[in-house]
């Protein structure tokens, strides 16, 4: 039924899994102080990790594989999970997938506030909140503009788009020796792999866990792309409308 490669072992799949978060991280980590610095909220730093971290390292890696897999193949030649779904198969389960995810990160985000306070209360007020809500005032509008828009096209499209690639088109098909368990696995690791917010931990295994088992169940790697950006446009439109109400 399910598309089938040769597995990676299983040392491999941990640190492709977790190596481009730990790159991410330590960017974020390393250009928070130059940034603010620099008339910047902490965000900003956080968006050039991911463009200089994660794009290049998951792209690079899947682009890798394609190429050789074939000597003419792009992207998605390293991709099997592209199997055609039905309209109907869309229309239940792209929006299914979404209220799921919704509900799972939204009941287990109730977690995070004691579980960030009893274990991660030693970590710097920029690392848990890069978007400084309560200081959106200390920095100029066209800063914010300049900020929101990064924001959108990597966190709400780029981003998530390179990750289900990677992540569920490429590392989840080669991972066959864990059976049903694969998604889960995936997920486990995908979720560990957001060094930079360990504290949400069980609500991306909630939101994204149903998602992951859809698209190794359908082969279709557009599933988790499509709910995956949605998932991510809710959240970065909700904190951009925050931002947007304290400066107006």
């Amino acid at each position: 039924m399910n598309a089938r490669l040769a597995p990676l072992s299983v040392p491999a799949l941990v640190v492709l899994h977790l190596l481009p978060g730990g790159i991410a991280t330590l960017v974020f980590v390393l250009l928070a102080g130059p940034i603010e610095t620099a008339g910047y909220p902490p965000l900003a730093a956080f968006l050039i990790a991911i463009g200089v971290g994660i794009v290049p390292f998951e792209l690079g890696a899947v682009l890798l594989a394609g190429r050789q897999a074939s000597p003419r193949g792009g992207i998605l030649a390293a991709v099997p999970y592209r199997r055609p779904m039905h309209r109907r198969e869309w229309l239940i389960l792209a929006p299914g997938l979404l209220v799921v995810g919704v509900v799972g990160f939204g009941l287990l985000a109730l977690l995070e506030p004691p579980t960030r306070d009893a274990l991660f209360g030693w970590v710097p007020d920029w690392f848990v909140s890069p978007v400084a809500l309560e200081s959106v005032e200390d920095y100029s509008s066209s800063v914010w503009i300049v900020t929101l828009v990064a924001y959108l096209a990597l966190n709400a499209m780029v981003g998530p788009v390179v990750e289900e690639l990677y992540f569920r088109g490429y590392l989840l098909p080669r991972m066959s020796q864990f059976g049903r368990w694969a998604p889960l696995a995936n997920v486990v690791l995908f979720s560990v792999y957001h060094f930079w917010s360990p504290w949400q931990l069980l609500s991306r295994l909630a939101g994204i866990t149903p998602f992951a088992y859809a698209v190794w169940w359908k082969e279709n790697v557009y599933l988790g792309i499509v709910v995956h950006v949605a998932l991510n446009t809710i959240s970065v439109a909700t904190v951009i409308a925050i931002v947007m109400g304290k400066l107006s």
